[in-house]
């Protein structure tokens, strides 16, 4: 059994490629709570994050709505759980069972609505096809399409939060890790017996200090966490864009869409990689600084 221990503290602004359904591109998240944002980002952006994340901690199904969009045909447009006694759960709350789910889409849009109980492994698979098909019947995928590494444990947070607020416990493999105390007790360092000051020919004090070098190598790796930032951006971008023509052109012969689908695959890869030398060097610079 896998541990969901991951959680989040504090306020979280996340940025929207492409805006939400309800055309907001940048949202700010607070832990501990549900409110207008948070329902946008996981009512009308990532719905089936968190839907995933709830069905992983219980092995509850999943519900999946559709519309009916004249001239457009059926489209997935919202995701959620089904618990054991037949209601429905997602940001919004507790449903009272999958009638008075579908009643509430119908009232909102005023179109035809289906709704189906599935298995995770199902109702998922179009959405990954045109994502990442490696992530297809992974029950965890949700836990990998993020290229932001907040991402998985806000999900965890948000899902435990939407379950004790309906009343359900969470089960004791998916409840957070414990934090060390902040009022706890530690040992101060020895003082260095190594550390001398010298000056540079330019006159410029020379850091020569355990903690000083310490300091240096800390600054650098939060400068590699923006970088990370930066290029698990790019990273997303380019799986979204991808997915996006893959979605209305995937099926086409043309050399001109067969060729950016390519090269849109290579950058995502080629960024990818990219992070994966940044982190190695960050983990370099971890190890380096635990030695001194």
């Amino acid at each position: 059994m896998w541990r969901l221990d991951g959680d989040f503290e504090g306020t979280a602004e996340l940025h929207i490629l492409g805006g939400t359904s309800a055309g907001s591109e940048t949202l700010t998240l607070t832990s501990g709570q549900i409110g207008p944002q948070e329902e946008e980002f996981f009512g009308q952006s990532h719905c089936h994050w968190l839907a995933a994340a709830m069905s992983c901690m219980t092995g509850w199904e999943l519900v999946g709505v559709k519309l009916y969009y004249p001239g457009q045909g059926w489209t997935a447009v919202h995701t959620a759980v089904a618990t054991p006694d037949g209601a429905v759960l997602d940001i919004y709350g507790r449903h009272d069972s999958l009638d008075a789910f579908a009643e509430r889409y119908r009232k909102l849009t005023g179109l035809e609505v289906e709704v189906r109980r599935l298995p995770r492994e199902e109702l998922f698979h179009d959405h990954l096809t045109t994502t990442d098909s490696r992530l297809i019947d992974d029950p965890l995928w949700w836990t990998r399409t993020d290229s932001d590494r907040r991402m998985p444990a806000l999900y965890q947070h948000y899902a435990r939060l939407v379950l004790t607020k309906a009343g359900h416990e969470v089960p004791e493999h998916c409840r957070p890790a414990p934090q060390p105390d902040a009022n706890g007790t530690q040992t101060p360092p020895p003082p260095s017996t190594t550390a001398t000051t010298t000056t540079t020919a330019g006159g410029t004090p020379a850091m020569s200090s355990i903690e000083e070098i310490r300091a240096v190598l800390a600054g650098s790796n939060e400068q590699a966490e923006g970088v990370l930032g930066a290029l698990g951006q790019a990273a997303q971008a380019a799986s979204e864009i991808q997915g996006r023509l893959h979605s209305v052109a995937g099926g086409s012969s043309q050399a001109p869409v067969q060729e950016a689908l390519s090269l849109y695959a290579e950058l995502r890869d080629t960024v990818e990689k990219l992070m994966g030398m940044v982190a190695a060097a960050r983990s370099a610079v971890e190890t380096y600084a635990t030695s001194l």
